[in-house]
C-alpha cells in the first residue's frame, strides 16, 4: 500500500518532531524548577525585609538606640552600675588577656611547628 521509502521518511520526520517535543518538555521542567527556586528566594527576601523594617523602626526610637548601645558597648548612665559575670574556668593573664590552657600534647606539637 505505502512504499518503504515514504514510510521511512515519515518515521524520520516523527523522530525529529518527537525529539523537539522532548527537548521542549525538558526545558519546561527546568523553567518550572527555576521558578520555584526563585519564588522561595523571594519569600525569604520578603521575610528578611520585614525583619529589617521592624528593626529599623525599633532603632528610630530613643529606647531602641539606648538598648543597642548598652548591648554592644557595656555602658551605663550616670548613677547606674554594670555587673559582669565571668566564667571561673577562664584564666586571665597580664592586662586581662585570656590565657588558654594547653595540654602536654599541644605543647609538643607547638614545639615542632614553631
Amino acid at each position: 500500500m505505502y512504499s518503504k521509502v515514504s514510510l521511512l521518511i515519515l518515521f524520520v520526520i516523527l523522530l525529529v518532531v518527537g525529539k523537539g517535543a522532548w527537548n521542549v518538555h525538558k526545558k519546561a521542567e527546568i523553567a518550572r524548577s527555576d521558578r520555584d527556586i526563585a519564588l522561595r528566594y523571594i519569600t525569604q527576601l520578603e521575610t528578611r525585609n520585614s525583619e529589617v523594617r521592624a528593626s529599623l523602626e525599633h532603632f528610630k526610637s530613643d529606647s531602641g538606640i539606648e538598648e543597642e548601645v548598652r548591648q554592644k558597648f557595656d555602658v551605663a548612665l550616670s548613677g547606674e552600675e554594670i555587673i559582669k559575670i565571668v566564667d571561673d574556668d577562664v584564666k586571665k593573664g597580664k592586662n586581662s588577656e585570656v590565657v588558654n590552657k594547653k595540654s602536654l600534647w599541644q605543647h609538643i606539637v607547638d614545639f615542632f611547628i614553631e
